[in-house]
């Protein structure tokens, strides 16, 4: 079983984090174009057990590859801390494919732009979502070090985001 524990902070820009990164001898890993599909059951289990469940395409160097992820509740702490679980498979259409054929259906679909780095085993993303802005993702292996990284990136004071991308711009939509 794998855990996610991740920080996210809204920043007004991605360049001056990058700067940072650069500064600090963060390792740059990739850019990324990543298209996020959400699922829902038609009882509503999902979203009642606070767990998510979804499609990932991702395009890195021109190369296209698929994920498909299980989010379980999320656990007291002070950064967003849930269960997952991944496989690839061959494609996205597929994984659509096989969860509209148990009866899920498309929630919401996320697209965003992402600069991955890696800094005191710690991954940091910089997320350019076209609707929501910009947001930095501090994903490790406890609390203490993620608080290490914001710290180090003079992000340690800034309010942190509980909700994913998909709850965001679920709202951002609501509100239009």
């Amino acid at each position: 079983m794998s855990y996610e524990i991740e920080a996210k902070i809204k920043v007004d820009a991605l360049g001056p984090i990058a700067d940072k990164l650069e500064q600090l001898g963060a390792m740059f890993l990739q850019d990324v174009q990543q298209r996020d599909t959400y699922f829902m059951d038609a009882a509503g289990q999902l979203r009642e057990n606070d767990c998510a469940l979804r499609v990932r395409q991702q395009i890195i160097d021109d190369e296209s590859s698929a994920l498909i992820t299980f989010k379980g509740p999320r656990a007291n702490g002070k950064f967003k801390n849930r269960t997952e679980h991944e496989i690839g498979v061959a494609n996205a259409e597929i994984g659509i494919k096989i969860f509209e054929s148990l009866g899920y259906h498309k929630k919401i679909t996320v697209e965003k732009k992402r600069m991955m780095w890696r800094l005191n085993d710690c991954e940091i993303c910089l997320d350019e979502l076209p609707t929501l802005g910009c947001f930095v993702e501090v994903e490790g292996p406890d609390e203490d070090v993620i608080s290490g990284v914001l710290e180090k990136l003079d992000l340690h004071n800034e309010p942190h985001i509980s909700q994913g991308y998909a709850a965001m711009m679920s709202q951002k939509l609501k509100q239009e």
